[in-house]
């Protein structure tokens, strides 16, 4: 993906997210694959109302139709609010595409498949592989270095030294202001909005150094891990978590449960993962008795 198709992309994810019900931590487009780190709870969805149905709807449509149901927001609260026979299926044929990451990443892709074709004048799928995902312990540490790992992709790759700099993720939007992506941020450091604070803590788990204006501040020997040492003497294991972030970990992108010893042991006894053993590859669960997971989701690029 270039610059454009990056662009093009972040607006399908934001709006099929707003439409699905889901929050976005942080994300990173790379050139050749990506990754999103979502927030959702099935609950939600299932407990929807009509008004909440219709927000969703505009969310992803705006004022344009939808082919499928040949509808537009507009019909959409006419139809409901008449409650007549068509009313009822199309709630279940909405809310059957809402609160589950795999129909999320299949219209996320197919979309922008198709814009990326009539941009190209291309046929054909643009990704090569299924997303694979990760099942995360929400509201943990797990949760903090799962989404750093992802803001630090473009700094593994040598494509900037400071993850600050990469327009294309989570924490490198937050940087530039957008409101989006702070709110995401807050949410992984446990605040319900953006602050000073949370924006401090998380800039410091990445060992970005930032200068005036919240931009990241470069030096000819800066390096990522040296800003955070810098900054953060007093927390040798956050030091340590950083160094260890900057490599490749395969459990962040392979299909399975990252959390606590504890919490991984008896969520895959509550899904019937019987036998469950480090390195077994396990099937996510997202429509559970309405749990709230948080999960990665990625995928490769065709080619």
């Amino acid at each position: 993906m270039d610059e454009e198709a990056m662009k093009a992309m972040r607006h399908i994810m934001r709006s099929q997210a707003a439409f699905a019900g889901m929050e976005v931590l942080t994300y990173c487009f790379m050139a050749n694959h990506f990754h999103i780190f979502v927030r959702l709870d099935p609950k939600e969805t299932e407990d929807l109302d009509d008004a909440g149905l219709v927000g969703r709807f505009r969310a992803l449509y705006g004022g344009t139709r939808c082919a499928s149901l040949g509808l537009d927001a507009d019909d959409l609260e006419v139809i409901l609010k008449k409650n007549g026979n068509s009313a009822e299926g199309i709630r279940r044929r909405l809310k059957a595409r809402m609160g589950d990451v795999s129909v999320f990443m299949r219209e996320v892709k197919t979309r922008f498949t198709l814009w990326y074709n009539r941009k190209r004048g291309t046929v054909g799928t643009f990704w090569a592989e299924r997303f694979r995902s990760v099942i995360v312990e929400a509201d943990t540490a797990a949760q903090r270095m799962v989404a750093a790992y992802i803001d630090l992709n473009p700094v593994r790759a040598g494509l900037v030294e400071d993850a600050s700099d990469y327009g294309f993720s989570g924490f490198g939007e937050a940087c530039a202001g957008g409101s989006a992506a702070r709110r995401g941020i807050a949410r992984i450091e446990g605040g319900p909005t953006w602050t000073t604070r949370w924006h401090e803590r998380y800039r410091a788990r990445l060992g970005s150094r930032m200068g005036p204006g919240g931009r990241s501040q470069q030096g000819d020997n800066h390096r990522p891990l040296r800003a955070a040492e810098d900054q953060e003497r007093q927390s040798p294991a956050l030091v340590t978590e950083i160094s260890g972030l900057h490599s490749k970990i395969r459990a962040f992108s392979e299909g399975w449960v990252v959390g606590s010893i504890a919490w991984v042991e008896s969520f895959c006894s509550a899904n019937g993962w019987l036998g469950f053993r480090r390195g077994k590859k396990a099937k996510p669960v997202v429509r559970d008795g309405g749990a709230d997971f948080a999960k990665v989701v990625t995928a490769s690029k065709r080619n």
